[in-house]
């Protein structure tokens, strides 16, 4: 693996990539990003050994389920990105073999192709949508099914993106925290394209640049997509100061608008998690 090109590619590289670093014995971080629906997977290694998973799902054995899944993806690995813990056992190092191996058999059998997008049908022709329209002077909704976010809810999504965003780069460092925050960007805008509008800002958070795309998603989409970003920025957390810690930096990050971020489904206290780790 002599040059940069040789440390990315596809879903379906991953088994000959995971080979290089074990032969080279590598130190880093193998970032796996979900092409099709929102998922993240972070693989660190030391030595050239799988040491610690993380990713959206949440911890190692929810990770490596979620993988198992996976049809599109696209692959990173950075050298010399370490994290102190680990929480892969020999159990989790075979699976995780195995699914090597299922990938190389089904990528190796020419049934799956390699790269490019997926063999598409006749695209219909589009429907023509209603346009947007104010209900009730303040929430704004497409059709009554369909409901568009309301102003204060808004607000505070976007302090929550502020805080949460900021409490990640305070317990990195700015350095890493940038590459951090376009991990989560990246994450956040190949499941929900209008996240695009997310940006870093120079003090080193994400805020919203334009909400113009964000305005017209359905109220559901939103929230789910917020609610995914408050988890991977927690995510981010974990290997550096564990699971629980991170769960408590998010809580107090939140501060006072953790109980209303709660009640719209965006954030939930995982009280067995708190309670399990003191």
């Amino acid at each position: 693996m002599s040059s940069n090109a040789q440390w990315q590619g596809s879903l379906a590289d991953l088994p000959s990539i995971i080979s290089s670093i074990k032969r080279l014995r590598a130190f880093g971080r193998l970032t796996v990003r979900n092409n099709t629906r929102l998922g993240l997977a972070h693989l660190y290694f030391r030595n050239g050994r799988l040491v610690h998973v993380i990713g959206t799902r949440g911890a190692v054995d929810a990770v490596l389920a979620d993988l198992q899944s996976w049809t599109r993806a696209t692959l990173r690995f950075e050298r010399g990105v370490m994290v102190q813990s680990e929480n892969v056992t020999p159990a989790h190092e075979q699976r995780f073999e195995r699914w090597l191996s299922h990938l190389q058999a089904r990528y190796s059998s020419g049934t799956v192709p390699r790269s490019g997008p997926a063999p598409t049908t006749a695209t219909p022709p589009p429907v023509a949508q209603p346009r947007p329209q104010i209900v009730e002077g303040q929430v704004v909704a497409r059709t009554k099914v369909n409901q568009l976010i309301s102003p204060w809810e808004w607000q505070l999504l976007v302090e929550a993106t502020r805080r949460v965003s900021l409490a990640v780069a305070q317990l990195v460092g700015p350095k890493e925290a940038m590459n951090v925050l376009r991990d989560i960007i990246d994450d956040c805008s190949a499941a929900f394209p209008a996240f695009s509008g997310l940006k870093i800002s120079p003090n080193g958070y994400l805020y919203v640049m334009d909400k113009s795309h964000l305005d017209r998603m359905p109220r559901e989409d939103l929230l789910e997509g917020f609610s995914a970003l408050i988890a991977i920025c927690q995510y981010f957390c974990s290997p550096i100061v564990g699971e629980v810690e991170a769960h408590k930096l998010i809580i107090r990050a939140l501060g006072d608008i953790a109980p209303a971020l709660v009640s719209l489904g965006v954030f939930q206290v995982d009280n067995r998690l708190l309670l399990n780790g003191g």
